[in-house]
């Protein structure tokens, strides 16, 4: 019970707290992101059922949450994850959701927010969060603008406010482009009107560097035969 109240709970944090705002879309080619990350920064390579997309995460501008990501992608969470809402000019979302709208329960924990030295070019890629800050957890998207409204306030605290941005797509946004074309269902999911008609999905996930191998388990060694006395 206490697990079907979590992941409800988790649904709403992640999967329903970006705002819904409309911005004019650019060229088509993604923006250079704030912070050139220092080679070799991780890379992520999710394969879908509409092609490849390449993911660069960025930990100079968002370490914490890019360390967390990469943990998420290894995971092996979001292999079956689909799509759930896509807003021409905005963004694309997923993470939580497979093509059924079936919750999926992340196997990490929340991660701090990290707002404060990263932004959303057109792009970016951003983890959505709930009204906690530090709710960030598996649900993320892809930015099809530059969405400033998804910075962080610059009279605010640092860390406090906006969502963090932590990486770029640097390949494949052809694929992240013609997914924002599909035409989308009048119903269903999280946001009516938002989910595309014919599910798209994540179908594999590949990270450089690879997962660190799982450490082997310890083996016993045989009893030895007690010696009976005659």
């Amino acid at each position: 019970m206490k697990r079907r109240a979590l992941l409800a709970g988790l649904l709403i944090a992640s999967a329903l707290i970006l705002p819904q705002i409309s911005v004019a879309q650019g060229s088509s080619e993604p923006a250079p992101a704030l912070n050139a990350t220092v080679p070799p920064a991780p890379k992520v390579f999710l394969t879908t059922t509409m092609g490849e997309i390449e993911i660069t995460l960025d930990p100079v501008g968002a370490p914490k949450t890019s360390a967390h990501m990469l943990a998420m992608f290894q995971s092996g969470h979001y292999v079956g994850a689909a799509v759930f809402r896509i807003e021409p000019g905005f963004l694309i979302q997923i993470g939580d959701l497979d093509a059924n709208f079936k919750g999926r329960y992340p196997p990490l924990k929340p991660v701090e927010l990290e707002t404060a030295t990263n932004r959303h070019a057109k792009g970016a890629v951003g983890l959505a969060r709930g009204d906690d800050p530090n709710s960030g957890h598996s649900s993320f998207y892809f930015d099809l603008a530059e969405n400033a409204s998804l910075n962080a306030d610059p009279k605010a605290a640092p860390n406090t406010t906006g969502y963090a941005s932590f990486g770029r797509v640097t390949a494949g946004w052809e694929v992240v482009e013609a997914m924002a074309k599909v035409e989308r269902a009048a119903s269903g999911g999280p946001f009516p009107g938002k989910a595309p008609v014919t599910p798209i999905v994540i179908t594999g996930v590949r990270t450089d560097p690879p997962p660190p191998p799982k450490p082997k388990p310890a083996v016993r060694p045989a009893p030895k035969a007690s010696k009976k006395k005659r």
